[in-house]
């Protein structure tokens, strides 16, 4: 079996909106069963909504409209994403919000999230693990200085957290239960609005995959 772990970034909205906010970047590294990197995957996706990247994530991000622009749909990076996780996996993520934003985002695409089922949020099982009171969870950066991983690159980049992120599963593998996959509910603002999405059935535009890169 291969460990997927992955990270994802968005296109926060500075408002409220019953449309979920949108990816516009994913990264992914594929290790083995014996905890070796085998594969990476990293590509922009191009919002559908909110067509425009909003200030404050390209300031946090550091990601350009120009990139967006030339990005695929999420329709079609997310096939190839799954072509790329392959049959035998189990999808890594810091915190449970990844796995919620990627459900939403499939939803409103129409497209199917039983390959979702099995992910596992090391965020949750390393904050108890290092004794973190319950409800309180150690954020990606504390958690590197706590294990003593220097960090050399900006975070918040899908790829370079999804590196940073792989290095902690290692650190906790021996720890970790692999069978506490995450619950997700889905608000009802978001169910109605899947709902008149649904039913029109809008039109997808397609264009170009930024980055693929596997081993």
């Amino acid at each position: 079996m291969n460990y997927i772990v992955y990270d994802l970034e968005l296109n926060s909205k500075p408002f409220k909106s019953s449309i979920p906010n949108e990816i516009i970047e994913i990264g992914a590294i594929k290790l083995n069963e014996n905890l070796q990197e085998i594969g990476m995957f990293s590509s922009f996706i191009k919002p559908k909504y909110f067509k425009k990247l909003f200030s404050v994530v390209k300031q946090k991000t550091k990601i350009t409209q120009e990139q967006i622009n030339s990005a695929d749909s999420f329709r079609n990076v997310i096939k190839q994403f799954i072509r790329w996780i392959g049959d035998d996996y189990l999808l890594i993520s810091w915190g449970h919000d990844d796995v919620l934003n990627l459900i939403l985002n499939c939803k409103f695409n129409r497209i199917k999230i039983d390959w979702l089922k099995r992910n596992i949020d090391i965020q949750k099982q390393f904050s108890a693990i290092y004794h973190l009171p319950s409800g309180q969870r150690y954020s990606l950066e504390n958690a590197l200085a706590l294990i003593g991983v220097e960090i050399d690159e900006n975070l918040h980049r899908a790829l370079t957290d999804a590196q940073y992120t792989a290095k902690i599963f290692k650190s906790i593998f021996d720890k970790l239960d692999l069978e506490v996959y995450n619950t997700v509910h889905i608000k009802d603002k978001y169910k109605r609005n899947i709902k008149k999405l649904i039913k029109t059935k809008p039109k997808l535009k397609q264009s170009k995959l930024v980055i693929e890169k596997s081993k």
